[in-house]
């Protein structure tokens, strides 16, 4: 499918909806951070938050870590981006960044009052997504027939070997991206491979998977 991408405001607006994604505060890896719970798990009030244990405050998963991967030593960029993770690997609890709430702790999903899990039982790779990033609801891509973001932010699929636990952040190297439309909107999943997985270094893209570990 061919075209130009566009933007076309939402009812009532008049400008494209515009993020600022450059925040002097966003922590740059995973270093100082630790992860907490509250409530009870299984209930609709089950929170997992994120603590920077060096200023004593609350980190949003979305806003405040940066979508490049910094250093820890010499906070300078590396090639790899962050990744926030919501479900790990050989799980089903559809687990997500609450986007609306203060502090965007992850939850689990519900539907009517009955939290969500996926039918058709565990899924075989890490599932989250990028900070500071965001599908635009005004962006309608040529490739995505019509449909517009889902204003939620990137997903991203990780195919390494370590288990990781929701609210973890990771460096990962991108391979790939697949484009899906789920439920009328443009859903966009990012492959990845954890930066220290030990086929990250023969991994560079998503042909390369295919290669070096069919299946």
């Amino acid at each position: 499918m061919s075209g130009e991408e566009v933007l076309v405001p939402l009812k009532g607006m008049d400008e494209p909806a515009v993020k600022d994604l450059k925040r002097s505060t966003s922590k740059g890896s995973d270093l100082d951070l630790k992860v907490s719970e509250a409530g009870d798990e299984n209930t609709l009030e089950y929170r997992i938050k994120v603590m920077d244990e060096g200023a004593g405050k609350v980190v949003s998963l979305w806003h405040d870590i940066n979508l490049v991967h910094l250093d820890p030593g010499t906070k300078e960029p590396t090639p790899y981006l962050n990744f926030v993770c919501e479900i790990p690997k050989f799980s089903r609890k559809k687990y997500e960044i609450a986007t609306d709430e203060v502090g965007n702790p992850i939850k689990q999903d519900e539907k009517k009052g009955v939290l969500r899990e996926f039918k058709k039982g565990d899924i075989y790779f890490n599932y989250g997504c990028f900070p500071q990033t965001w599908e635009d609801p005004t962006h309608i891509h040529p490739d995505a027939e019509g449909t517009r973001g889902d204003n939620d932010p990137v997903d991203v699929v990780e195919i390494g070997a370590r288990l990781i636990q929701p609210g973890a952040v990771r460096p990962v190297k991108v391979l790939g991206i697949l484009g899906m439309i789920d439920e009328g909107e443009c859903d966009w999943k990012v492959v990845t491979i954890d930066a220290e997985d030990k086929w990250a270094p023969f991994l560079n893209d998503i042909d390369d998977v295919e290669k070096e570990i069919p299946g």
